[in-house]
């Protein structure tokens, strides 16, 4: 007897298309949480890889060698005051597990949540200190914004980073160094 899980894997694979051309053709790609794979996944060029995200599509792609290596989606800056910043940058810095010094919780003694989705320079309630929001595989590109694992709405809603689905992000954290191109388009 097959399990939810596998139900769903299943369900996923006849959905996922085969080419690229098939896939970001398909109904529904721009709010799509698919993540589609080429090949070139498979390699590792970190001097020959690129990262693009697209604004308009709340989607990134990693490139390896000139090669479409993986389409997944993203969610970057709300409009206004918060927008993920268009232009060409290069990643540099990168930790497996960092905090934002900006935003985050304040809690206890105890590390339980006093006050949730603070900013960092908020009065903090008595007998709690701040904490920052866990940002797992963060890669720096321009100077405060990055990309990290974290929520994946189909619009920006980040505080400016590129926010993106931990199996697309691990992948893109291992296929990039210090120097990788970002480019926001």
């Amino acid at each position: 007897m097959r399990t939810g899980d596998q139900m769903e894997v299943e369900a996923r694979n006849k959905r996922v298309a085969r080419t690229f051309e098939q896939f970001i053709a398909s109904p529904g790609y721009r709010n799509s949480r698919d993540i589609w794979r080429g090949e070139a996944v498979e390699w590792y060029a970190p001097r020959q890889t690129r990262v693009e995200i697209l604004l308009d599509q709340q989607r990134g792609r990693l490139y390896i060698k000139d090669q479409i290596a993986m389409d997944f989606p993203a969610c970057t800056g709300r409009s206004g005051e918060y927008e993920t910043p268009t232009g060409k940058f290069r990643i540099t810095e990168k930790k497996l597990e960092h905090r934002s010094s900006l935003y985050g919780s304040y809690v206890n003694a105890a590390g339980d949540v006093v006050k949730g989705g603070v900013h960092s320079s908020e009065k903090a309630p008595e007998g709690s200190r701040f904490e920052g929001t866990k940002m797992p595989y963060w890669m720096r590109f321009n100077g405060a914004i990055g990309m990290h694992t974290g929520a994946v709405f189909r619009e920006g809603s980040s505080h400016g980073c590129v926010r993106i689905p931990p199996e697309a992000c691990s992948i893109i954290f291992a296929k990039t160094t210090v120097g990788t191109p970002v480019i926001v388009k």
